[in-house]
């Protein structure tokens, strides 16, 4: 199999070593999430200042989730079409994404706010799929392990996120947030593109866009990758919904300060952060559907608690439960995906995964608004449960499709 940067090429820098590589992609992807998580938080101060409805921070939600899932489709065909530009397309993301938060600062008008917003969930759409894809080729043997140490950055950036955003929040206000975010979104992107500057994929710019999409036909056409990603994007139906109204029902509904609110939420990733990598090392030795079919079902049942736990400890673990499970499965179904394709698709695939995640996850707010304004936001979290336990129950009924096999 093909490796990125394998070995020194004559008048080329020598390769990044892995442990280089694997802090790279997972240092970015914490601050990556660190943004999007941290903008959560913010999401009570905006309804606040700006006296919108439930109903108003779903669309603002959606609005991100869609471009995100609409923009991972060109994300992939440009990760596998310009596999030796991959650190540029990764600094980029981060620079993109700190420019329009600052934008998004400094204006006090909805419709504006929701436009930075897309152009923000589309630029997030842009780290995935080289930064998987460079991880999923380098360490093929431990790909599960791999993209779920990946994920474990994202879990951390989770964690962090909200915290910060909730210390800065003592001394600025949500507009003056998200401008002083420009900085260190900057910095990173630059820190990414410069450190990573040698790493390149197995492709090679070989791809067409007649190509690209008729390799999207093929995958989308195989029945194992079919169920891989309905249940990825019901499993982020369940996880969109959760993840956009904690924040509301521990700020609004629960009266929990920003800082208080903070802390429930980096709990929750917290917990996350150890059990990616133990479940991306099982999935590998015993088969993606034992450690991913229990995870979901655990995942559903935590986030159904978190809607009857009364305030204090018993709602703490509830959450404490939700987080430990909500990250490790889209690092599963994405090592599922990739046991399938060749290293040339492999950011396609990528891609794919993700954008049927980001699509049907985007759909989740609208509905899970609506069900807060009518039915209270506890309501949202009885619907998030169901969709999880839905998923996990698909999963089950549709095992015999799933064989584990490695495409070489």
């Amino acid at each position: 199999m093909e490796s990125i940067a394998a070995g020194r090429a004559p008048g080329k820098s020598p390769a990044l070593p892995n442990w280089l590589l694997m802090a790279i992609m997972v240092g970015g992807h914490a601050m990556k999430h660190a943004y999007a998580s941290g903008f959560l938080l913010l999401l009570p101060e905006i309804r606040l200042g700006l006296g919108l409805s439930n109903a108003a921070i779903g669309n603002i939600a959606t609005a991100r989730g869609l471009a995100g899932g609409l923009t991972n489709f060109p994300a992939g065909f440009l990760a596998d079409r310009s596999s030796n530009r991959w650190p540029a397309i990764l600094g980029l993301t981060m620079i993109v994404m700190g420019t329009f938060q600052y934008i998004m600062g400094s204006t006090g008008d909805y419709a504006a706010i929701v436009l930075c917003i897309i152009v923000v969930g589309a630029a997030i759409s842009f780290w995935h799929p080289p930064a998987i894809a460079a991880l999923s080729q380098r360490f093929a043997e431990r790909r599960g392990f791999a993209i779920a140490m990946h994920g474990t950055g994202g879990s951390i950036g989770e964690a962090l996120g909200p915290v910060a955003v909730g210390v800065l929040l003592f001394t600025l206000t949500w507009q003056g947030v998200l401008q002083f975010s420009f900085i260190p979104a900057m910095v990173t992107g630059l820190a990414v593109w410069l450190l990573a500057r040698n790493v390149r994929g197995a492709t090679g710019g070989r791809l067409t866009v007649a190509a690209y999409t008729a390799s999207l036909r093929t995958l989308a056409g195989t029945p194992a990758l079919r169920t891989v990603m309905l249940v990825a994007g019901i499993t982020s139906m369940a996880t969109s919904g959760f993840t956009i109204f904690l924040p509301l029902y521990l700020r609004i509904d629960l009266s929990y300060d920003p800082a208080l609110a903070s802390w429930f939420i980096f709990a929750s990733q917290a917990a996350g952060i150890a059990s990616q990598p133990v479940m991306g090392f099982l999935s590998d030795r015993f088969g993606r559907l034992a450690v991913v079919i229990p995870s979901i079902g655990i995942l559903g049942v935590g986030i159904l608690l978190v809607s009857v736990a009364p305030p204090g400890i018993l709602l703490a673990l509830s959450v404490l439960l939700v987080g430990a499970f909500q990250f490790p499965p889209i690092a599963l179904f994405l090592a599922a995906a990739m046991d399938y394709v060749k290293p040339q698709m492999q950011a396609t695939t990528v891609s794919l995964v993700y954008g049927i995640s980001f699509l049907a996850g985007s759909i989740s707010p609208l509905i899970a608004g609506r069900l807060a304004d009518r039915f209270g936001v506890a309501a949202v979290f009885t619907y998030a449960g169901a969709m999880a336990l839905l998923g996990a129950t698909l999963l089950v009924l549709r095992r015999s499709t799933l064989g584990r096999v490695s495409a070489q």
